[in-house]
């Protein structure tokens, strides 16, 4: 092959390269943040699930509190004469 061939090769080449090179660089760029605002996005549900089920944790204990109670005063008039 002659050096005029290779050289003419060459420039087609090299900026088909780069073309390519940036081309993933930006697309890996762009996977990066997809996945960054997935991982937000999953963490901030997350952190409302933590706070829901703090939340029923509450109202099933308050649920057993009152049970407790509404227990007790029907053993109560049911022990009446």
């Amino acid at each position: 092959m002659d050096l005029a061939r290779l050289y003419g090769a060459a420039e087609i080449v090299a900026p088909l390269l780069v073309f390519i090179a940036f081309s993933l660089s930006r697309w890996k760029t762009g996977m990066r943040e997809a996945w960054r605002t997935e991982a937000e996005a999953f963490a901030s549900k997350a952190q409302r699930q933590a706070d829901e089920i703090v939340e029923l944790r509450r109202e099933v204990k308050e649920l057993r509190r009152e049970n407790q109670e509404l227990r007790a005063q029907v053993a109560e008039l049911l022990a009446r004469p």
